[in-house]
């Protein structure tokens, strides 16, 4: 497979940084670095990516670049890593290798470690260099292109971060293929939200090949990652800071986030956004801006995609379903940054690869009666 590259121009922030598609990168990464003055590479990782690449990794570095000074830290993986705690333990870390702002770190794993590793970097020494490179497809399709940073609170997630770009991307899709199909459905859930608000064809290209996908076809796996930071990266240099179109990204995230809270994290990212995504798209059809059928057409595939389990927490109604209802969900959103004055406002679809825009707005809001109804299957 060729490489690509995807360039990302940031006219108000007067810099533009590569992301680089493709297998074999270590040189191309190598090459980048030693054009880099740096003084120190800190590879930030979590223990399972660790253990398959970070070491490999760190190895690589000093066999090929003989200064600056390279070294790896960890934390656990998952969500719950995702905190205040984490990110001063690095700081911490960084001090005492007397790391100065001519550090570069690398963001190597999945969306935890992207946001972490770049809100460690955006705020040592007041902002400093780093690259992504993502190892889940989630990652590769969304959270590793656009510099958003953050970590979680007890009152929800990515409540405190930063926009903070890389300096490159590197995605390397045949690491997919290390991943179980929990996680390719996880990432998959992001790349279908680019295409329901941006690209039907994509969409269509996906609910046809959702077999290849899972079996890990991996030139259709890059048609899709490739697509998806096409569409992202686009979004991104028109409106970085989200003040607007960016917030277009979001479909999905309100309910999806305030579940992903509820449900204590058991539910993944992509998971929780999938469910966000059935209930966001039903919101659009009750409020008359969906087509039935176009909202029929989006149910059926998601339900086909998501498991049942994860189903159950959709339907908050049902005996034996999740411990929490429509008024905890309600409760949650009110805290999900596209609210105003205490009032959730939602992304819409005008049908499938469309969003729906009013005016120049990108978001809405929505009767909490709809809200109900959407929740209440």
């Amino acid at each position: 497979m060729k490489n690509k590259q995807i360039k990302i121009n940031l006219p108000s922030a007067h810099r533009q940084y590569d992301i680089v598609i493709g297998n074999g990168l270590l040189k191309p990464l190598i090459q980048f670095i030693k054009k880099q003055d740096v003084s120190h590479i800190v590879i930030i990782t979590d223990s399972k990516v660790r253990k398959l690449y970070g070491d490999k990794l760190l190895k690589d570095l000093k066999n090929n670049i003989q200064y600056p000074i390279s070294n790896i830290f960890h934390f656990s993986h998952g969500e719950k890593s995702k905190t205040q705690k984490i990110v001063t333990h690095l700081h911490n870390e960084m001090f005492k290798l007397a790391c100065s702002r001519d550090t570069l770190i690398i963001a190597l794993g999945g969306g935890v470690v992207g946001d972490v590793a770049g809100y460690v970097a955006s705020t040592y020494m007041r902002g400093i260099s780093y690259i992504q490179i993502p190892t889940t497809l989630l990652a590769m399709v969304d959270s590793s292109v656009g510099g958003k940073t953050g970590i979680d609170t007890k009152y929800g997630k990515n409540l405190i971060g930063s926009f903070w770009q890389p300096v490159a991307v590197f995605i390397t899709p045949g690491v997919v293929e290390t991943l179980p199909r929990k996680h390719i459905i996880n990432g998959l859930l992001e790349a279908i939200k680019m295409f329901l608000t941006h690209d039907i064809e994509m969409f269509e290209y996906v609910r046809k090949n959702i077999k290849n996908i899972l079996d890990l076809d991996l030139h259709v796996l890059e048609k899709i990652i490739t697509r998806a930071v096409e569409i992202k990266a686009r979004v991104v240099m028109r409106d970085e800071r989200e003040k607007g179109e960016r917030s277009i990204l979001n479909f999905g995230h309100t309910i999806g986030h305030a579940i992903e809270k509820l449900s204590k994290y058991e539910l993944m990212h992509g998971e929780a956004v999938g469910l966000g995504m059935l209930v966001e798209a039903r919101i659009s059809m009750l409020m008359g801006v969906l087509d039935e059928e176009d909202y029929i057409e989006i149910e059926n595939f998601l339900k086909k995609i998501l498991d049942i389990k994860i189903l159950g927490y959709w339907d908050i109604s049902a005996k034996g379903g999740p411990a929490f209802g429509w008024k905890d969900i309600l409760r949650e959103i009110r805290l999900d940054k596209k609210a105003k004055d205490g009032e959730a406002r939602f992304v819409l679809l005008k049908g499938i690869g469309e969003f729906y825009k009013e005016k120049n707005n990108f978001v809405h809001s929505v009767d909490e009666k709809i809200i109900k109804e959407s929740l209440l299957i």
